[in-house]
């Protein structure tokens, strides 16, 4: 955890002077972010938090100069960097989603060097080979050997992360921006990607800009954090809470909907002499009609194995899988709805091609499509719009609004609420809720987030290694248990 100093006496390394940017419309200017104004010392952490549409990306984008064509800057905003920071070579960026920023077709090792090249001129194949195996071991990554000659779909989301983090470092820059980057890791793999990240810039003597939603993650290892809403700077002094809340209803049907008995899942690797991976070991479960039961656990315990053999995307597992008579089955819902939408169409016939399933009539197509948008909160008006014209909780209420077109008896939302800030987390669980209330649809929450899984469901299972740990009643699970991991995962409750 970082020691913090009041008295930060360091040459100043960037200067953010009335940073204005307009979003220039047929009918007007419109101001997206307002008179924002500050600077960074060189070694320090400054923390830029506010909810989404606060502006955080957009101040990123301004200083990295990347702000898309429609945008511009005023012209008393000005963005200076200390005079020996060349800014191609001495600022780093730590996206969200790595996933995303790493090329599946190239090795980590590849990758790797690429990032080395910007900086060193290392002729020697085996100098950098070296040096790409000692920045995997800095970042904690075990076998760097392996790590290097895998490509990204090999590893997990923590490892990706560190990955990451070591093309960012290995670069030695003056700045490291990184814009939410720990935003879909679990609260365990969270602490320990942010402390190699600022034990490692520290060893550096490099500036940190970091931009969160999540208040108490970190301050515990900035200087200083500085709060954005609407667009414009605000003091900040004590962690903004959510004004909302989730409005809870008691389960009485008892009626099941789903069994899960013994369920194993196993990964075969290589082809002349296949491995087994094992995901999931003999998993059982009962969901009962309109109730939410919450799967936890951190990454890799097998949860989104288990939401995929549900929805029969795994084809070859060991056990039962059994689903009511009559019921229509269940839809599964992704973590990030941009990604899950195709850009490419609209809202009405992202809405059509599902609901085109059903094989009913057009008019009964159009009334459905109108029916699942009242039902997560938007209207007609929202059909002509495209995924890009959305904001991310408007995408994830159409993504919502699409696996209701088929008429489920179950929505499997597998980390589905992890990106948006909290605000919007309850609101889309406060949007489920009413869902539920209106349809008696089941929920099968997934989530890394011990707070809003004990907030939202009335049975929870939590799985480790692919093995249940703990099942019951939320009460239950929360007060009986003695594991080291449920307790490690409830100190997010306590933030």
């Amino acid at each position: 955890m970082l020691s913090k100093s009041k008295d930060m006496d360091y040459p100043t390394l960037l200067t953010v002077n009335n940073l204005t940017i307009y979003q220039s419309t047929p009918d007007k200017v419109a101001p997206l972010l307002e008179n924002v104004t500050f600077s960074l010392q060189k070694k320090e952490k400054l923390g830029i938090i506010g909810p989404s549409g606060s502006g955080k990306s957009l101040t990123l984008k301004a200083i990295l100069g990347i702000l898309p064509v429609n945008l511009r800057l005023c012209k008393n905003t000005s963005i200076t960097f200390q005079p020996d920071v060349d800014f191609k070579k001495n600022i780093s960026f730590i996206p969200q989603n790595p996933q995303l920023n790493l090329n599946p077709l190239i090795s980590i090792g590849k990758q790797l060097q690429e990032s080395l090249d910007v900086v060193d001129t290392i002729s020697s194949k085996r100098e950098k080979y070296l040096m790409c195996l000692e920045w995997i071991e800095k970042v904690g990554l075990q076998n760097a050997v392996r790590i290097y000659q895998s490509y990204p779909h090999e590893l997990s989301g923590g490892q990706l992360q560190r990955v990451i983090i070591a093309m960012a470092l290995c670069q030695k820059p003056a700045l490291i921006i990184a814009d939410e980057p720990t935003t879909a890791l679990d609260p365990i793999l969270q602490n320990q990607i942010l402390t190699l990240l600022f034990s490692l810039t520290d060893s550096l003597a490099t500036g940190v800009i970091i931009i969160s939603h999540d208040i108490a993650l970190i301050s515990k290892w900035t200087h200083r954090i500085i709060y954005l809403r609407d667009g414009k700077l605000t003091k900040f002094y004590q962690p903004v809470t959510s004004n909302q809340y989730i409005i809870k209803n008691k389960v009485v049907n008892k009626e099941v909907l789903l069994e899960v008995s013994g369920l194993s899942v196993r990964y075969k690797k290589g082809w002349l002499r296949p491995t087994y991976f094992k995901a999931l070991e003999n998993i059982s479960f009962t969901l009962h009609k309109g109730e939410r039961f919450g799967i936890i656990g951190v990454s890799g315990s097998g949860k989104s194995s288990l939401a995929k053999a549900i929805c029969g995307l795994i084809p070859h597992y060991e056990g039962e899988i059994k689903y009511a008579l009559e019921a229509h089955g269940g839809q599964l819902i992704f973590q990030n709805p941009y990604l899950s939408l195709n850009p490419s169409f609209n809202v009405h016939k992202t809405l059509n091609e599902a609901t085109k399933t059903l094989k009913k009539s057009k008019e009964y197509n159009q009334t459905r499509i109108s029916e699942v948008l009242s039902l997560v909160g938007l209207n007609d008006s929202f059909l002509p719009k495209f995924p890009i014209d959305c904001s991310g909780g408007e995408q994830q209420r159409i993504a919502i609004a699409r696996a209701l077109c088929v008429n489920p008896d179950l929505l499997i939302l597998d980390e589905s609420l992890a990106s948006l800030d909290v605000d919007r987390q309850i609101s889309m669980m406060n949007v489920l809720i009413d869902i539920q209330n209106k349809t008696n649809i089941s929920i099968l929450f997934i989530s890394h987030d011990m707070r809003r899984v004990t907030e939202f469901c009335d049975q929870i299972m939590v799985l480790s290694d692919g093995s249940v740990i703990a099942s019951g009643s939320t009460q239950e699970v929360l007060h009986n248990s003695e594991s080291k991991l449920i307790n490690e995962l409830m100190l997010n409750i306590s933030k």
